[in-house]
Formats: structure tokens, C-alpha cells, sequence
């Protein structure tokens, strides 16, 4: 019995678990979280959330194409005083090469994405319009748990941002920001889980 067991782990580990050209998943991620800030009589509570659904394809049994949804929001509460909330909807499409074709898989991708949005103050009720374009370049792994079901998780990005905040009556704010990151701990590093709904030809 041990020997089959062992004989079937490491079949598990062999197999070519990398989806093939033709290949259909659905996926995404998402995430939340909150806390506050307190200086002397103020406190500010804080919160944040995403969501990010995504399909794709695999257009050769190595190169992937895919398109997300992404959508985010923050939620800033300045006891006493106002609270700020912004929300943001847009899209990201990308592309990554896997390489190999068993359940491990290292790949490079790059992606392009478009947020729009806007920012809103409870005094006043102020509101400023929020667009963001961001490109990136990352380096990550694939790890096939089944034939259908996968987990990619990203540990270095080279990226670029750039952010325009558009308020009635200010100038125009703009930020560029570029940078790299690369970790595999703290929140640089991201996961994400995704299910083959139509699997390509197998192999020969």
C-alpha cells in the first residue's frame, strides 16, 4: 500500500499538468482589509478592498492571454471630522510564458491596465475624478494543484504608474511613480487562484 501511495505521489509530480494550446480558466483574486490611526484626541479608521475576476486562454501550450476586471475602493473616517471614499472600476490585460509542463511552473508576464473613478469627501460633499494607467513587468510561479484547478503567485514586479486627479476648480494633479519590487514576503507578493473550464488538446 505505502509503495502505491508513493508510486502516486510522485505521478502527481510528473505529470504535465500545464494546460495546453486552447485551454479556457476562469479565476481572479481579491482581498480586504482595515485598521485605524490615532494621534493625540484623533483617529482616522481606515479600510480597503479589491476584486479582481479574470478569463483567459492559453494561445500555445506556453503563452497565456488573459483579461481581468479589477475594481478597488478605500474608506477613510476622520472621527469628528469628514470621510473620504474613493472607488475605482477598470480593466488589465495580460500575458505570461510558462515554462515547463509539469505541476511547478515558473513563468514571466507583462500586463496593462486602465482604473477611472473618483474620490468623495462626506463635507461638502467634494468629489474629484481619479484616472490611473499602470504597466508592469513580473516574474512569478504556476503550481497545479489538479489538471483544472492552479494557483499563480507573483514575487517581483518592475512597474510603472500614473495617476491624474481632476478636482472642479484646482489644477490637475499628477503623479508618476516606477519602481521594482521584488520580495517573496510582505504584500508584494500576490496569489491567485483559477479553474480550467475547457481544457486544450493533450498532448501527443
Amino acid at each position: 500500500m505505502k509503495k502505491i501511495i508513493l508510486a502516486s505521489i510522485l505521478l502527481l509530480g510528473s505529470n504535465a499538468f500545464g494546460q495546453t494550446k486552447g485551454s479556457w480558466y476562469l479565476g481572479g483574486s481579491a482581498g480586504f482589509s482595515m485598521g485605524t490611526t490615532s494621534q493625540g484626541g484623533t483617529t482616522v479608521k481606515r479600510s480597503s478592498w479589491s476584486a479582481s475576476p479574470e478569463v483567459g486562454t492559453f494561445l500555445t501550450d506556453h503563452i497565456q492571454l488573459g483579461l481581468g476586471i479589477t475594481s478597488g475602493g478605500t474608506y477613510s473616517d476622520f472621527i469628528s471630522l469628514n470621510s473620504v471614499r474613493t472607488l475605482q472600476f477598470g480593466g488589465t490585460v495580460y500575458s505570461r510564458y510558462l515554462f515547463g509542463d509539469k505541476a511547478f511552473r515558473p513563468f514571466l508576464g507583462v500586463s496593462a491596465g486602465y482604473l477611472f473613478g473618483e474620490s468623495r469627501t462626506s463635507s461638502g460633499n467634494n468629489a474629484s475624478n481619479i484616472g490611473t494607467i499602470n504597466a508592469s513587468f513580473s516574474a512569478g510561479f504556476a503550481y497545479y494543484i489538479t489538471p483544472r484547478i492552479s494557483v499563480f503567485g507573483s514575487v517581483g514586479v518592475l512597474g510603472y504608474t500614473n495617476v491624474r486627479t481632476q478636482t472642479p476648480g484646482v489644477p490637475d494633479l499628477i503623479t508618476n511613480d516606477f519602481g521594482f519590487n521584488a520580495s517573496t514576503l510582505g504584500n508584494r507578493f500576490t496569489i491567485g487562484m483559477y479553474y480550467t473550464i475547457c481544457q486544450g488538446k493533450s498532448k501527443e
